[in-house]
């Protein structure tokens, strides 16, 4: 299962987290996963790459995370975006990813 966390600081997104495989069909043919992965990887992308905003940034096999030490109105978009599409994901596929909001007020 992939666990995926999102942190919120005062209504603003500041980090997010992906754990885990899915588990619904065997490594290298596993659809979810990669659509997962590929999506949560443009995110990181468009904020360090595109928009410039400095982040801690690790990724490694079965993780990701991004955390942001002060969002700004970009990293709001991208990562709301990637929040929707990711929330849109674990509506259909309840058994292999959960998905968690964490407040940090």
């Amino acid at each position: 299962m992939t666990k995926i966390y999102f942190t919120r600081n005062n209504g603003k997104f500041t980090e997010f987290k992906l754990s885990g495989h899915t588990g619904k069909a065997e490594s290298g043919k596993d659809v979810l996963c990669s659509a997962i992965s590929a999506t949560s990887q443009m995110a990181v992308l468009a904020i360090t790459e595109v928009a410039k905003v400095k982040a801690e940034v690790e990724i490694r096999d079965g993780f990701l995370s991004l955390k942001l030490s002060e969002p700004t109105k970009e990293t709001e978009l991208i990562i709301t975006s990637l929040f929707k599409t990711l929330q849109s994901i674990c509506e259909k596929e309840k058994k292999f990813v959960k998905l968690e909001v964490r407040d940090d007020n």
